[in-house]
């Protein structure tokens, strides 16, 4: 009898384990994880955010992963792409428009990996695509930059209502910014004028400095960049001549308190972050994972700066129109 009880427990514990292990041909749990990155981790924005996500998702599921930094330093892009590629299973390209040539030839040499290029639609066979509505975020920076450049009450405002906007290089994803922006703008007061000037450069601070500085001459007085490491120049201008700034991908306003008045967050530690819970899962792999307001991969910071500088009504004003975007009721302009 003993025999047979533990025979039983035995075989109950086996359908036990066998009904929590993941289906014959969907396991995630055992895959390896890279990101290629066209920058590096510490650039505070776009590279932090991605390691973040990747960092939680290894907690959080035990996953093994590694981070391919660039440097900056395209002659880096092919190498390291290859190198990722050939040890592991998934391949997280940050950001995807970087690497184009080089992702053509790896996953040419590697088909059976699964490649996510990171904020683009690309029509490349055997890759995936995450992409950000930034637009629907830059429609909440220019309606905030909106609001606050009419009230004069607000410490930094002058009487001019301008507001700007300073790309990095110009490139169809910062021109998707840039259309969200003024959209927001004129959304909230059509006779705000937008000042939108390009650096020509993701890399070049001192240059986004000046260009935010004449930005601020010609009267604009809350300023949106989108410029990559550039940007950090502009915030630097935004200290240095007295105008608040708008910071994006990440929550910039630790930089500079008191005159980063808010960030642009596109959340990609959240779209790595749930592409990897979705894999350990076991769920099938999208063509496209799309991330916008609605669920949480596109929003606004609303920090202790934010909560300082800007006055209720502006605030209850930006939850208002936010709502709207996500119940659809406001279809935010993209570039085309």
């Amino acid at each position: 009898m003993k025999k047979v009880a533990l025979l039983l427990v035995v075989a109950i514990a086996v359908m036990m384990f066998a009904s929590c292990t993941t289906p014959a041909g969907k396991s995630g749990g055992n895959k390896k994880y890279a990101i290629v990155t066209n920058d590096a981790i510490g650039d505070r924005g776009f590279v932090d955010m991605a390691y973040e996500g990747i960092k939680k998702a290894n907690e959080d599921f035990g996953i093994e992963f590694k981070v391919f930094e660039c440097h900056a330093d395209p002659s880096m892009y092919l190498d390291n792409l290859r190198a990722a590629a050939s040890e592991y299973d998934v391949i997280f390209i940050v950001p995807g428009y970087f690497f184009d040539k080089e992702l053509e030839e790896v996953k040419g040499k590697y088909p059976n990996k699964t490649y996510i290029y990171v904020d683009g639609l690309t029509a490349m066979e055997n890759v995936k695509s995450a992409i950000f509505k930034q637009n629907e975020g830059a429609f909440l920076a220019g309606a905030l930059a909106a609001l606050l450049t009419q009230d004069t009450s607000v410490d930094k405002i002058n009487a001019e209502k301008k507001v700007g906007f300073v790309g990095g290089a110009d490139m169809p994803v910062i021109r998707d910014y840039q259309a969200g922006f003024e959209h927001g703008v004129r959304y909230t007061d059509s006779t705000v004028e937008v000042i939108a000037r390009y650096v020509g450069d993701h890399y070049d601070p001192a240059k986004g400095k000046d260009t935010a500085y004449m930005t601020s001459q010609n009267g604009a007085d809350v300023i949106f960049q989108a410029a990559g490491p550039t940007g950090l120049g502009i915030l630097e201008a935004a200290k240095e001549h007295n105008f608040y700034a708008i910071g994006v991908d990440t929550d910039q306003g630790y930089l500079h308190p008191d005159y980063i008045v808010s960030s642009m967050l596109k959340r990609v530690d959240t779209a790595i972050y749930s592409i990897v819970e979705s894999i350990s899962k076991g769920d099938d792999i999208q063509d496209v994972y799309t991330f916008s307001v609605a669920n949480d991969g596109i929003g606004l910071a609303r920090n202790e700066y934010y909560d300082k500088i800007v006055p209720q009504a502006i605030k209850d004003k930006v939850d208002e129109i936010e709502q709207k975007i996500v119940k659809g009721e406001i279809k935010v302009d993209t570039y085309e």
